[in-house]
């Protein structure tokens, strides 16, 4: 089920839920940072909550936070915003990788890195490039 929040015309978030047996899970969201004050995010969870509800579902699941829950760490506000929601912190078992191809795997666990630091370090010197050209 698709899920949009809208402000005076404009829509300002969106999520995706489904429903299985007695338990709805939200799957995907995003949102504008525009007119973030009117709290889109906050309308569109209660309004799927109302819909598992009336869908008979016993549970929802906001799905996914940080292991790490401790305030300093960069994802905690979405913790404390899920949490917000007065529901339950459940962990369950994390992922793993079931690894087919040992060199591929090497090669790309070990490659991704390395090309996010060279490509964080080029980024800025293409962009003033780009505008210092455009000038």
């Amino acid at each position: 089920q698709l899920f949009l929040a809208e402000h005076e015309g404009e829509t300002l978030a969106g999520a995706i839920a489904f429903i299985l047996g007695d338990k709805a899970w939200y799957v995907y969201g995003a949102s504008s940072n525009t007119r973030r004050r009117v709290m889109p995010n906050h309308l569109l969870q209660w309004t799927m909550i109302l819909w598992a509800m009336e869908n008979g579902c016993r549970f929802y699941d906001f799905r996914g936070v940080s292991g790490n829950l401790d305030p300093s760490d960069p994802l905690y506000g979405l913790y404390r915003f899920k949490k917000g929601f007065a529901g339950e912190f459940t962990e369950f078992i994390g992922e793993f990788d079931l690894v087919l191809r040992p060199v591929w795997y090497l090669a790309y666990s070990h490659g991704e890195p390395v090309y996010r630091r060279l490509r964080a370090r080029l980024r800025p010197a293409s962009r003033q490039g780009g505008a210092a050209d455009g000038a």
